[in-house]
């Protein structure tokens, strides 16, 4: 009898936990209209998409980067990157999440240069390219204008690769780098390059007329300290005045016209058979 009384008991005991279990259960998944309320209240914000401040709070390199040499990368992160913190090492993803740069710029350089990142290795730093085999063997196909001067004018630059004066890419570097300036006064590119071109340095250019004689006289010293000892009027002449291109030898008539009398000149048809030396004038006296 007692036995029978125990067993109802614990019958009973079992039929109430699972009863409160059930209870329990369902408060748990199910909760109430308040709970409801504080719940949807989380996701009814409108969110506006991370700054690039936000951003670099943990990518501070990067950051860094950007703000000193991103150029026109300048942008909002999430412009590039509309996928983040989504990489996953089982499913190795990095190429699928990562930005494409034809996206925004499509092939800017042709098919030839379709891996952007061979030459632009830091994406936040586009302009900083370092010179790399792959980035020399393919100057020519942006360059080819440089490259057709360089063999219509062959020279000793031709033979050397772009690497050597171009340590990275859109570096100019100072012709002084690897030559001595004709005279202490050329200190710029600029000055050098009146008269060679860097890319065809054996190219007869016409000089500007501002040129100084002082660049000229850098060669031609003898000649330059005789027509600055020569009080005639070609010592206040600019030597590009006459010889406006390298070597060029003018014509007295280009000047001169007819300073003499024609049967005068009918003689003496050459003017140096009297005006001996240009740079050492006046005429020559007979004794």
């Amino acid at each position: 009898m007692k036995l029978g009384r125990l067993i109802l008991l614990g019958t009973i005991c079992v039929l109430v936990a699972i009863a409160c279990a059930e209870v329990v259960t369902k408060k748990a998944v199910s909760p109430t209209t308040s709970e409801k309320e504080k719940i949807a209240a989380l996701y009814v914000e409108e969110l506006k998409p991370l700054t690039p401040a936000q951003c670099g709070q943990c990518h501070m390199p990067i950051y860094t980067l950007i703000r000193k040499q991103g150029g026109k990368h300048q942008i909002s992160c999430t412009e590039c990157h509309q996928q983040y913190h989504v990489y996953n090492p089982i499913r190795q993803n990095w190429s699928e999440i990562m930005p494409k740069c034809q996206r925004c710029h499509g092939l800017i350089h042709g098919e030839a240069l379709a891996k952007c990142g061979i030459c632009h290795i830091e994406p936040h730093s586009p302009k900083n390219i370092p010179m790399s085999e792959p980035l020399e063997n393919n100057c020519l196909t942006c360059h080819q204008k440089v490259g057709d001067e360089m063999n219509k004018f062959p020279s000793k630059h031709k033979d050397q690769g772009c690497s050597t004066c171009h340590e990275k890419h859109g570096y100019i570097p100072s012709c002084m780098d690897c030559h001595e300036p004709h005279t202490a006064s050329l200190t710029k590119n600029e000055q050098c390059l009146a008269c060679h071109p860097v890319h065809s340095p054996t190219r007869r250019l016409k000089y500007a007329k501002e040129t100084p004689n002082e660049i000229c006289a850098s060669c031609h010293d003898e000649i330059a300290a005789t027509l600055d000892a020569n009080k005639s009027k070609h010592h206040n002449v600019a030597c590009v005045a006459c010889h406006n291109k390298h070597k060029y030898v003018p014509k007295c008539a280009e000047c001169h016209k007819e300073p003499h009398s024609k049967q005068l000149l009918k003689k003496f048809k050459n003017c140096l058979q009297c005006h001996i030396d240009p740079h050492n004038l006046p005429a020559k006296t007979a004794e």
